[in-house]
């Protein structure tokens, strides 16, 4: 799975011009980015926090440090890649295990632990096949309105109540807009998702899908922390701006996940 700097920016202090008001001295903590996945070796990525000030911040170098993580009573030392990337080929993530990680970073020790949860269980989609009426600058409006295809509903195991979260993806190389008009935005996304749920089972509305073509449906098993980045609307799984509080001594994301995949096809009607 990609991985991608993550930045976390803070407000900028206001102040006025009558009254001088001292900065509170910035704290450089380490930005940790890792989503750990079952079948691929161990790696995680650092960077340093960022601010919208024009100063400029430092911290240590990210690519000295000794970093290790422990998983069942054995300890990996990290190798360095460059550019903040750490990995350990030897280690190879399991589902189920669970993760201890440990460094030290501008006199602090930063550690975070994770599990990978199991994969998602009992999956079932109720279409494999759906068919929707294109729309273009020539269609005719009617009233009432077509009926919609129903939602493509997907049921799973999920006796503890943890969270899923579904993403879907169209896979082909020039697809077909579902809406295809002139005010039709250029930027069209070919990714869309479903917020996370606790529930056994979750629609996908026929009115998410943008483009024509073959899907792919990716039920991801994940923990509470990442669930917990949606609770702002302005984050998503590659732009944290709130910190994780499951780091200590740092921000960012340090989480297990695992998935199934299915497919579904959307014909024009």
């Amino acid at each position: 799975m990609k991985k991608s700097i993550v930045f976390i920016l803070f407000p900028v202090a206001l102040f006025s011009c009558k009254k001088e008001v001292s900065l509170p001295e910035y704290n450089v903590d380490p930005v940790v980015t890792a989503y750990l996945s079952p079948g691929i070796a161990f790696s995680l990525l650092l960077a340093h926090q960022q601010s919208t000030s024009s100063e400029t911040f430092s911290g240590p170098s990210l690519d000295s440090l000794d970093i290790t993580v422990t998983s069942n009573d054995t300890v990996y030392h990290l190798t360095s890649k460059g550019n903040g990337v750490y990995t350990d080929s030897e280690l190879i993530l399991r589902a189920g295990n669970k993760y201890d990680l440990q460094f030290a970073y501008n006199n602090k020790v930063v550690t975070a632990s994770t599990v990978i949860p199991l994969k998602p269980a009992s999956v079932t989609q109720s279409a494999t096949e759906i068919s929707i009426k294109q729309v273009t600058s020539s269609t005719t409006t009617t009233f009432p309105p077509p009926a919609q295809a129903d939602p493509v509903t997907l049921t799973w195991s999920n006796d503890d109540a943890s969270y899923y979260l579904i993403v879907v993806q169209n896979l082909e190389k020039n697809p077909i807009r579902v809406i295809d008009t002139t005010s039709t935005s250029a930027d069209t996304t070919l990714i869309f998702r479903n917020r996370p749920t606790i529930s056994a089972s979750e629609d996908i509305n026929t009115r998410s899908f943008t483009y024509f073509g073959r899907h792919r449906i990716v039920l991801f098993h994940i923990n509470p922390d990442y669930a917990s980045l949606y609770d702002n609307s302005s984050s998503n799984s590659q732009n944290l701006s709130t910190p994780s509080t499951g780091i200590n001594n740092g921000v960012g994301i340090f989480t297990g996940i695992n998935s199934d995949t299915l497919y579904l096809q959307v014909d024009k009607q």
